[in-house]
């Protein structure tokens, strides 16, 4: 999807990678979350991932989608951006929401909104007025006028910057919360596994109603909001991340919570595919009894697995490098640039006439590296540094 993805990365939240103050210690940071910092690095390649395996199986809108693809590979990747956007999207809300109360009680409200403004604000109008204009100029070129002031304007929109701006609004919707309340005292809480299964069975349940309202696949124009079908689980992710903060659930997350997730997800996968293999057609229809199956399948994973994801990453890729930091630093950039870089890579290799999967894997190879290494160069340009 051309909005699907991936993405604003923490880094764009102002994350210091520090957990919650401790109840007598002020603002005094703790060590840097590595383990964040590289799961960073791996979504925004996911995001990638996720559109080049569109652009290739033709399973969604995207700027270019490679012609005469076979169904085999449409079929695979639906199976691979159908797991993603289950999941991904809503651990990257609540990821970038945990920064954000330690951001506000640092820097005031005033500086915080400031700040936002710059290094959300920015990026969200460069990538409307310019960069996605460029990921569509392969197929403006191909309309009547292409050059005309009429192509411009349509070629505007926020792609997959559309969660810089839910991420705006949900930011806004906490800033003004919190206007309205004293800042919660810091806790050290350990996450209780019976509210966490009560929080799943609520967001089944609130997903299920909401497409009701706008049912899975549907679109918001505009705003371009291609998974606004999906907002329960970002917003209560959002949420998540918050309370996470203050709570130090982060801190405290027990290692079996990811073991019983993984099983969890992958147990509910094995059991639901064959079911929403055979009926993927009626997921659409609000009230079907697919459609809840498939709210019961998806806010099941995304819980399961984003456990699952962030205790492996603790536990085994708490560490970093020289060159693994420059990427972190560089994953908010590469977010905003991949649209039109991946797009390009595409386009340029379709001439070669390779096969749709061999394609894909140099797209990627040469894609995912081109996009952190115009990253890193954009942000050390004069005046971008602070932005990004």
């Amino acid at each position: 999807m051309v909005n699907a993805p991936t993405p604003v990365p923490p880094s764009a939240a102002d994350t210091t990678s520090a957990g919650p103050p401790g109840p007598t210690t002020g603002h005094t940071s703790r060590p840097r979350l590595l383990y964040i910092d590289n799961l960073r690095i791996w979504l925004i390649t996911l995001v990638m991932l996720h559109h080049l395996a569109i652009t290739y199986g033709r399973s969604g809108p995207w700027y270019y989608l490679v012609p005469h693809t076979p169904p085999a590979a449409t079929a695979a990747s639906l199976v691979f951006v159908l797991i993603n956007q289950a999941y991904f999207m809503g651990l990257f809300f609540g990821v970038s929401a945990y920064f954000t109360p330690g951001s506000v009680d640092h820097k005031g409200n005033r500086q915080f909104v400031r700040d936002r403004a710059l290094r959300l604000g920015i990026p969200l109008v460069i990538f409307v007025l310019v960069l996605n204009p460029l990921a569509n100029l392969y197929r403006k070129l191909a309309e009547p006028g292409a050059y005309t002031l009429h192509s411009y304007l349509t070629s505007l929109g926020f792609g997959p910057l559309w969660f810089v701006e839910v991420l705006i609004i949900f930011t806004a919707v906490y800033l003004a919360v919190r206007r309205s309340r004293t800042a919660p005292q810091a806790r050290n809480e350990r996450p209780r596994g019976r509210a966490l299964i009560l929080f799943g069975v609520g967001l089944m349940v609130a997903t299920y109603l909401w497409r009701f309202l706008l049912p899975f696949g549907g679109y918001v124009p505009y705003l371009d909001l291609a998974s606004a079908y999906e907002l329960p689980q970002y917003a209560s992710f959002f949420v998540i991340g918050v309370l996470a903060y203050r709570r130090g659930w982060l801190h405290n997350l027990p290692s079996r919570f990811g073991v019983i997730g993984g099983i969890v997800a992958g147990g509910m996968t094995v059991l639901m595919a064959p079911i929403l293999a055979i009926s993927l057609s009626q997921v659409s229809q609000p009230g079907s009894w697919q459609s809840a199956i498939y709210a019961l399948w998806e806010q099941g994973f995304a819980i399961g697995f984003g456990l699952a994801t962030l205790v492996f990453f603790r536990r085994f890729v708490n560490h970093q490098a020289a060159f693994a930091a420059e990427l972190s630093r560089a994953a908010f950039p590469a977010y905003v640039v991949h649209a039109p870089v991946i797009t390009g890579v595409a386009i340029a290799l379709q001439p070669l006439g390779l096969p749709i999967m061999i394609g894909f894997v140099l797209a990627a190879v040469v894609g995912i590296p081109l996009t952190f290494a115009i990253a890193v160069a954009v942000r050390r340009l004069p005046g971008l540094r602070r932005i990004f």
